[in-house]
């Protein structure tokens, strides 16, 4: 028999396990992950004859409008399934399951970051679709030059950089991160090398999140600053994180690094009609961090 339903706290050991196998992360980060992100409610679980199969997790977070509207959502997030058990239509149907669940609450939209190219097209098929873009560079360490003078780098804790994220994407139409994403976020950082900052460029001040991905590549996962002082903020970071090759994700509005092209990131469901209409797929949003 198959069942789908919110997890348990006693089921955290098992959806651990299911965890490891499918994304290879460490327990270090998917126990930071369960202390800083979710209850157990927040997991959707799929077993079948009481065994563990399928889940994925529903992290809240809102989308603010030009207007400052917000707008409710949940980011699904670790959507996967046993190799065992998959091509069964088990993610779909947690999809779906989570979907009622949703409209029920009268939340506004659901968010999702595929995780590889390929999956932009099965969350179509659920009814996703595209509506939040980055725009894409990767640098060689050598291809950047050195800070501007009289420009600095600090770290500072979750709550800060959300405070002065919201102040630099006022206006925009975007995702926030509440403090609990943030915490995962900063925790994620710190346990590859890396952290939220503060940047100062010629009194104009920024923010950027960084995570090493290996030991020779730093992710920048979110760049936040006027488009003319981007470059400096990325040597700003090279000459604290150092590394053989930068990954820089900034804003698709914001085109301030040469050779950067914009590329699809995240997809959205929407779970109002009006809604729909009015922020359809020539709408292009910012969602910013991601969890990859």
């Amino acid at each position: 028999m198959v069942e789908i339903r919110p997890s348990r706290v006693e089921e955290l050991e098992e959806q651990k396990s299911l965890w490891k196998v499918a994304f290879g992360d460490d327990e270090a980060y998917i126990d930071l992950f369960y202390r800083t992100c979710v209850n157990p409610e927040d997991i959707i679980i799929l077993a079948e004859d009481g065994t563990l199969r399928s889940m994925l997790a529903l992290l809240p977070l809102e989308v603010e409008l030009p207007s400052s509207e917000r707008l409710s959502s949940a980011y699904v997030y670790a959507l996967t399934t046993d190799p065992s058990a998959r091509k069964q239509g088990y993610g779909r149907a947690l999809l779906q399951y989570a979907d009622s669940c949703l409209r029920e609450r009268k939340v506004d939209c659901i968010t999702v970051v595929p995780a590889e190219a390929g999956l932009f097209k099965f969350f179509e098929t659920v009814g996703f679709g595209d509506c939040f873009s980055n725009r894409k560079l990767e640098l060689l360490e050598s291809m950047i030059p050195p800070a501007p003078p009289h420009s600095t780098l600090e770290p500072v804790d979750a709550s800060a950089y959300g405070e002065l994220r919201e102040r630099l994407l006022s206006g925009t139409f975007h995702a926030r991160y509440g403090g609990k994403l943030l915490e995962f976020q900063a925790g994620a950082s710190r346990l590859s090398g890396a952290g939220l900052y503060r940047l100062a460029i010629d009194g104009r001040e920024g923010c950027a999140v960084a995570e090493y991905t290996s030991d020779s590549s730093l992710a920048i996962k979110e760049l936040l600053l006027p488009p003319s002082l981007m470059t400096g903020g990325v040597s700003l970071i090279k000459e604290a994180l150092q590394a053989d090759r930068y990954f820089v994700r900034t804003p698709t509005l914001w085109d301030g690094l040469p050779g950067s092209y914009i590329q699809p990131f995240a997809m959205v469901k929407w779970l109002r009609e009006d809604l729909r209409q009015a922020w359809g797929e020539e709408r292009s949003g910012y969602f910013g961090l991601g969890f990859d």
